[in-house]
Protein backbone atom coordinates (compact mmCIF):
# COMPACT_ATOMS: atom_id res chain seq x y z
CA UNK A 1 0.00 0.00 0.00
CA UNK A 2 1.39 3.70 -0.47
CA UNK A 3 2.42 5.60 2.61
CA UNK A 4 -0.11 7.71 4.19
CA UNK A 5 0.61 11.10 2.64
CA UNK A 6 3.10 13.61 5.52
CA UNK A 7 0.58 16.27 5.92
CA UNK A 8 -3.09 16.93 7.01
CA UNK A 9 -4.56 18.74 4.41
CA UNK A 10 -7.77 17.99 3.09
CA UNK A 11 -8.28 18.13 -0.17
CA UNK A 12 -11.80 19.51 -0.76
CA UNK A 13 -11.64 21.66 2.07
CA UNK A 14 -8.87 23.36 0.28
CA UNK A 15 -10.56 23.74 -2.52
CA UNK A 16 -13.53 25.07 -1.02
CA UNK A 17 -11.75 27.40 0.52
CA UNK A 18 -10.09 28.70 -2.73
CA UNK A 19 -13.19 28.42 -4.56
CA UNK A 20 -15.55 30.40 -2.23
CA UNK A 21 -14.63 33.94 -3.08
CA UNK A 22 -14.91 33.12 -6.72
CA UNK A 23 -17.94 31.78 -5.92
CA UNK A 24 -19.49 34.11 -3.78
CA UNK A 25 -18.66 36.50 -6.59
CA UNK A 26 -20.23 34.72 -9.28
CA UNK A 27 -23.50 34.90 -7.01
CA UNK A 28 -23.48 38.86 -6.67
CA UNK A 29 -23.09 38.71 -10.15
CA UNK A 30 -25.81 36.16 -10.61
CA UNK A 31 -27.74 38.57 -8.33
CA UNK A 32 -27.50 41.66 -10.39
CA UNK A 33 -28.17 39.90 -13.67
CA UNK A 34 -31.35 38.67 -12.67
CA UNK A 35 -32.27 42.14 -11.57
CA UNK A 36 -31.24 43.47 -14.50
CA UNK A 37 -33.44 40.83 -16.48
CA UNK A 38 -36.67 41.15 -14.28
CA UNK A 39 -36.71 44.82 -13.88
CA UNK A 40 -38.17 45.54 -17.63
CA UNK A 41 -41.08 42.59 -16.77
CA UNK A 42 -41.91 44.43 -13.54
CA UNK A 43 -41.85 47.80 -15.48
CA UNK A 44 -44.23 46.48 -18.20
CA UNK A 45 -46.50 44.74 -16.03
CA UNK A 46 -46.77 47.68 -13.59
CA UNK A 47 -47.47 50.25 -16.41
CA UNK A 48 -50.10 47.99 -18.31
CA UNK A 49 -51.75 47.87 -14.54
CA UNK A 50 -51.74 51.76 -14.84
CA UNK A 51 -52.70 52.36 -17.92
CA UNK A 52 -54.46 49.02 -18.48
CA UNK A 53 -53.29 48.92 -21.72
CA UNK A 54 -51.50 44.49 -22.25
CA UNK A 55 -48.86 45.94 -24.82
CA UNK A 56 -46.25 46.92 -21.73
CA UNK A 57 -46.45 43.89 -20.46
CA UNK A 58 -46.07 41.65 -23.45
CA UNK A 59 -42.52 43.92 -24.11
CA UNK A 60 -41.13 43.50 -20.30
CA UNK A 61 -42.07 39.90 -20.81
CA UNK A 62 -40.25 39.25 -23.84
CA UNK A 63 -37.13 40.46 -22.06
CA UNK A 64 -37.68 37.42 -20.27
CA UNK A 65 -37.13 35.27 -23.01
CA UNK A 66 -33.44 36.03 -23.57
CA UNK A 67 -30.87 33.91 -23.26
CA UNK A 68 -29.30 33.80 -19.51
CA UNK A 69 -25.86 35.90 -19.58
CA UNK A 70 -24.80 34.38 -16.81
CA UNK A 71 -25.17 30.47 -17.79
CA UNK A 72 -21.90 30.23 -19.37
CA UNK A 73 -19.80 31.82 -16.51
CA UNK A 74 -21.91 29.52 -13.92
CA UNK A 75 -21.16 26.44 -16.05
CA UNK A 76 -17.42 27.28 -15.88
CA UNK A 77 -17.42 28.11 -11.85
CA UNK A 78 -19.19 24.64 -11.70
CA UNK A 79 -16.57 22.94 -13.54
CA UNK A 80 -13.81 24.19 -11.78
CA UNK A 81 -15.24 22.82 -8.49
CA UNK A 82 -15.64 19.41 -10.63
CA UNK A 83 -12.06 19.69 -11.49
CA UNK A 84 -10.51 20.59 -8.35
CA UNK A 85 -11.87 17.55 -6.90
CA UNK A 86 -10.12 15.02 -8.97
CA UNK A 87 -7.28 13.48 -7.67
CA UNK A 88 -4.11 13.95 -9.40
Amino acid sequence: PPPPPRHSLDRASEIRQFLSPVEKQCHLKNEKAALQQLLPAYLGYTISLVTGNPLPLLVGAASLMGKDPMQEENANVHGFRGMGGRVA
